[in-house]
Formats: structure tokens, C-alpha cells, sequence
């Protein structure tokens, strides 16, 4: 149905899902289904940026420019690509991995915070300002699993703390807004969820390289 809004087991995907998101590609059903999926008027739409840019375009918001539309796509790929805290969560504590892995995602978080400034609107603590954009709904999963999952199993690496040592007070503000916001509220899963699912991930991930 067009309007209906389900989770989906991911360890245990359901044939009426597998089935949905092949409709997607054209029938064909070897492509790993994942989601988020979004069917409407029989047509079904696969891979989030795919999904947002649709509902973009349904019902304009801040993007109304070519270039603030440019703007919210280069943060977003930006983001995914140096906000990344699974090798700190995958190395050994106290290792040499461990160290290069945070190390790296400090470089990152320098990285994302200088966009902000840079491109950023001072008006507010989003990309555009005060304006909750396609740059936040691109990325805010990310960042709240992030301000979650990181201290929820490895205390010692507490994002906020990691953003204030460095000086990040941009993104600082960009990620408490984003986490705080409602609507994000509303749809992130309980903590101890959360938390116990990537642990059980990186178990099955241990587990298959041993």
C-alpha cells in the first residue's frame, strides 16, 4: 500500500519485500534488497538519495536554488564518506588499529565541520540556516547512530567529547540539532536496540573473518 509504513528484518527479510524491491530493478532478484524502499502509484523507488530527491521535488522546501541543491548533495556525500566510526568499533581496544581508526575519523569530522563554516548558513544551525534541508534528511540516520552506537559501546570515544577537544563547535551545533529534532526522535529505534544490534553485527563480522 502507497501510504503504509513498515521495519524490516534485515537478518530475516520477508519474500513479500524481496519481492517489492526486485519490482524496483526490473525484475531482477539478484541484487541484495535493503532498505529504505518507497512504493507509490505502483511504482517503487530503492536507495535513499533516489527517495529524498523524489520527495524533493513532490513538495519543495529550502532547496530552491540550483546551487543550495548542489550544496545539500556535496554535503551529504561528504558526510557518508568521512563520518565513518565502524573500523574504531571493529579494532581491538587499546591496539594500534584502534588509534588510526579514531584518528581518522577525527580528520573527518575536521573535514565536515570546515564545510560548515565554510558553505554553511550562520542563521542557524543547519546547512541552510534554520532550515531542516535535504543535507539533514540525507544524513541524519547516520548521525544519530553515530551519537548512539560509538559511546554506546566504546564509552572512552564519546562523540561530544571528541567534538569539543577539537574545537568543532559548527558541527557540534549541526549534530545536537539534528539529534534533538523531533521528527528525528520519533523514528530512531530505543537506545539499547540500537546498541545491541551493531554489537551482534560485529560479532557476526569477527566471527566470519576468525
Amino acid at each position: 500500500m502507497p501510504h503504509d509504513r513498515c521495519v524490516v528484518d534485515l537478518q530475516n527479510k520477508p519474500n513479500n519485500f524481496t519481492e517489492i524491491y526486485a519490482k524496483a530493478l526490473a525484475g531482477d532478484d539478484s541484487v541484495r534488497a535493503k532498505v529504505p524502499v518507497l512504493e507509490v502509484d505502483g511504482m517503487v523507488m530503492v536507495e535513499s538519495m533516489v527517495i529524498l530527491e523524489y520527495l524533493q521535488d513532490k513538495f519543495p522546501g529550502a532547496e530552491t536554488t540550483p546551487e543550495r541543491r548542489a550544496a545539500c548533495r556535496l554535503f551529504a556525500d561528504r558526510f557518508s564518506s568521512c563520518i565513518s566510526y565502524m573500523p574504531v568499533l571493529k579494532a581491538t581496544a587499546g591496539s594500534s588499529e584502534e588509534s588510526e581508526a579514531l584518528e581518522k575519523l577525527v580528520a573527518g569530522l575536521k573535514s565536515v565541520d570546515a564545510f560548515l563554516r565554510e558553505f554553511g548558513d550562520d542563521e542557524g544551525p543547519f546547512l541552510l540556516g534554520s532550515t531542516f534541508s535535504l543535507a539533514e534528511e540525507a544524513c541524519a540516520p547516520f548521525a544519530q547512530r553515530f551519537f548512539t552506537v560509538l559511546p554506546g559501546i566504546r564509552p572512552e570515544h564519546n562523540p561530544i567529547a571528541l567534538l569539543e577537544e577539537h574545537g568543532l563547535t559548527r558541527l557540534l551545533d549541526w549534530f545536537e540539532a539534528v539529534c534533538t529534532r523531533p521528527s528525528c526522535v520519533e523514528t530512531i529505534p530505543p537506545a539499547d536496540e540500537l546498541v545491541g544490534g551493531y554489537r551482534s553485527m560485529l560479532e557476526r563480522m569477527a566471527a566470519a573473518t576468525a
